[in-house]
C-alpha cells in the first residue's frame, strides 16, 4: 500500500534533520614524547633507564615508579596517555593467594597530582598477569578495565613471546607488552603523572627479579572539544 503523505509528515521530516545537535570538533596536540635514547629526562623524576630486548626503557620497577612533570599547557578538556608496557615475569594479577595482606593483588596505578590535596584526584589502578590461565585455573587480571575486573591472564596484550627479565628469563613467554592508550578529563595548565605499582611477593626471590615492569615510547597530548 502506498504510503499517503501530508504536509505534517514533510514538516516531521525536517523539523528532524534540523534539530541535530551541533557538531563537536576535537583537536589534539601532542606535547611530549620520550623512547628514552636521547637522554633527555626533563620533567622526569626517579629516573632508572636499562635495555630490555634490545631497547632503552625507563625501568625496571618493583614497588617503586616515576613521574612526569609537565606545566604551561594551553587550554584543553582532556588528557591523552599512550606507552608501552613490559610486564615482566611472574605477575599474578588479581590475587596472589598468598593471603599475606590486603590488598593482594598486583597493581598497576596511573596518579594525577599526587602531592597535591584535591578531592578529586584521579587514579588509575589495573592489574596484569603472566600466570596459568588453563580451564578450572586461571590467574585473572583486570585490564583492560579497571581493578577490580577479572579478564583472563594476557588479555589485550600486543605481544605475548618476549623472554622475560629475570626469574622467567628462560621461558619465552615470561615477558606480556601492552599498548596502553588511555584518555582522562583534564583541564589543568600543569600536571604530574606518577606510574608505579603495588606488587606481592612471597620473598624467595629478590623482589625485581621475581616480578617488574619496564615503560617505553611514553607520549602525551591534550585534546581540546569546541
Amino acid at each position: 500500500m502506498k504510503l499517503k503523505t501530508t504536509p505534517v509528515y514533510f514538516i516531521s521530516i525536517l523539523l528532524f534533520l534540523f534539530s541535530c545537535k551541533e557538531v563537536i570538533f576535537e583537536d589534539e596536540i601532542y606535547i611530549y614524547f620520550n623512547n628514552f635514547n636521547d637522554q633527555d629526562y626533563t620533567g622526569l623524576d626517579s629516573v632508572y633507564i636499562s635495555e630490555f630486548d634490545g631497547s632503552r626503557v625507563m625501568g625496571n620497577f618493583n614497588n617503586s615508579g616515576f613521574s612526569l612533570k609537565l606545566e604551561n599547557m594551553a587550554e584543553h578538556s582532556y588528557i591523552r596517555l599512550t606507552f608501552d608496557l613490559y610486564i615482566h615475569d611472574s605477575w599474578e594479577g588479581n590475587t596472589n593467594n598468598l593471603q599475606l595482606d590486603s590488598p593482594d593483588h598486583d597493581a598497576w596505578i596511573i596518579e594525577f597530582d599526587p602531592n597535591k590535596d584535591y578531592i578529586d584526584r584521579q587514579i588509575y589502578e589495573t592489574t596484569f598477569s603472566n600466570g596459568l590461565c588453563v580451564p578450572g585455573w586461571c590467574f585473572g587480571q583486570s585490564y583492560p578495565n579497571q581493578f577490580p575486573f577479572d579478564n583472563n591472564a594476557r588479555t589485550d596484550a600486543e605481544v605475548r613471546s618476549t623472554f622475560g627479565r629475570c626469574l622467567w628469563s628462560s621461558s619465552p613467554i615470561g615477558t606480556s607488552i601492552y599498548k596502553i592508550n588511555q584518555i582522562f578529563p583534564h583541564d589543568k595548565s600543569e600536571i604530574v603523572i606518577a606510574f608505579y605499582d603495588r606488587l606481592k611477593q612471597e620473598g624467595n626471590f629478590p623482589a625485581a627479579c621475581e616480578e617488574s615492569w619496564s615503560l617505553d615510547n611514553l607520549s602525551v597530548s591534550i585534546i581540546t572539544i569546541r
